[in-house]
């Protein structure tokens, strides 16, 4: 899907595992780093990924994930349950409904221009939340490509974990620092994402565009309602 796995990692081990809230939040970060490098191998093997984008992205995205990391010393771990679960939610509904009203774009569409303030602006936002929520900004940057920036599912799922690769760096630094990362849960996650983001990259480039939004959209739906349920 292009997210990089934390958004859906959180949830899992807070659930599943009964990890601390800061600890669910900030451990799957760095397992993005080896997820996200596999998934997207498939994905530039294909070439598939808007480098000039994901560029002028980091630009703002890198430093304002350091700065959403930090921000976390400030909020309660329970309210960055809730918000990460509000924010699957949000984001799930989006994709349906443009699944629903909006004609799939093509597969191979002429490049657009890029405005790099506006790219830029998108950056802090995906990079603060990236910081904040430990999520990478996948769930940011999917929606932004193809909304915004006119680019097709599949180059936008590409571009996504271009730049949530490079992201998860400094955020899972940061985190680590703070001491909100288990490594042992980390390495273990780490064995499983890896193979599987690959084999989730080749399937996604076989599936159609719209296939993928809902796919998509009623995954985070699906999570983020049941994780809301449990941590109210």
């Amino acid at each position: 899907m292009g997210i990089g796995g934390s958004a859906l990692g959180t949830p899992m081990l807070r659930l599943i595992i009964g990890a601390p809230p800061l600890i669910a939040l900030a451990t799957p970060m760095p397992v993005m780093l080896p997820s996200s490098l596999s998934g997207g191998f498939a994905y530039l093997r294909q070439q598939k990924i808007d480098f000039k984008l994901a560029g002028w992205m980091l630009v703002t995205a890198l430093p304002f994930t350091w700065i959403g990391a930090l921000a976390t010393q400030y909020v309660s771990g329970q309210f960055l349950m809730i918000l990460t679960s509000i924010f699957l939610i949000g984001v799930g509904c989006s994709f349906i409904i443009r699944s629903m009203i909006f004609r799939e774009l093509e597969e191979e569409i002429p490049a657009t221009k890029i405005s790099p303030l506006k790219v830029m602006l998108f950056g802090i936002l995906g990079g603060f939340l990236a910081g904040l929520l430990a999520i990478g900004g996948g769930v940011i940057y999917v929606p932004v490509f193809t909304r915004v920036f006119s680019r097709s599912m599949k180059v936008a799922l590409a571009t996504s974990l271009a730049v949530v690769t490079i992201v998860a760096i400094p955020g899972s630094i940061e985190h680590a620092l703070l001491g909100h990362i288990d490594w042992t849960m980390a390495g273990l996650m780490a064995l499983g994402a890896f193979p599987a983001s690959f084999f989730g990259a080749r399937l996604a480039l076989r599936l159609r565009n719209q296939t993928l939004e809902r796919i998509f959209g009623a995954a985070t739906i699906c999570f983020g309602i049941f994780f809301l349920i449990t941590q109210i």
